[in-house]
């Protein structure tokens, strides 16, 4: 079974792909802007989800994609719109390559991971390298592997034996699969 988790951004989109629960490659995509035009944006978008998609099939055909949820509380409007639009940029590549994605909010994630709702990025760094042993510097990719360990528990496959906050976690994302 093979999932992935991704932790989009505009300038650091994080990734993870498992194979039957063992991490396979994991990493950034980095990326800068590259004009003040509306067409620069958009080629940097384009840029991004073909980059996620290179990454998506290397080791064949996902079974399903976790995928961060915007953060509506962001103050930049700007950005939290380009974010949108890579969001479903990549959601429509999913579609178009028949891959069911779930959509996961960030303290969905957090409390998947932590047990808690609550929670800053070293906490959830500590969590994953303490309960699942992956060991990772950076917040996005962590967020990432979370998302890959999620997918897992809502395909029937958890990596730890989930505890009461995890299975609510997966049930609620459970209703998202068609």
């Amino acid at each position: 079974m093979v999932t992935v988790g991704l932790d989009l951004s505009l300038a650091k989109t994080g990734y993870t792909v498992m194979c039957d629960g063992v991490v396979k490659f994991s990493g950034i995509i980095k990326s800068q802007p590259s004009g003040d035009k509306h067409i620069d944006e958009l080629k940097r978008l384009i840029k991004i989800v073909d980059q996620i998609e290179v990454m998506t099939f290397q080791i064949g055909k996902p079974d399903i994609v976790a995928i961060e949820n915007l953060a509506f509380m962001a103050r930049n409007t700007t950005a939290l719109t380009q974010l949108a639009g890579l969001s479903y940029f990549v959601r429509q590549m999913l579609l178009d390559n028949n891959i069911p994605f779930l959509m996961v909010a960030p303290l969905t994630l957090k409390k998947f991971v932590t047990g808690k709702g609550k929670g800053d990025k070293s906490l959830m760094l500590m969590t994953v390298y303490k309960d699942y042993g992956f060991e990772s510097l950076d917040d996005n990719v962590c967020d990432a592997f979370g998302l890959a360990a999620l997918s897992m528990a809502v395909l029937g496959s958890p990596i730890l034996k989930p505890g009461v906050p995890q299975i609510e976690v997966i049930e609620l994302i459970k209703k998202q699969i068609c």
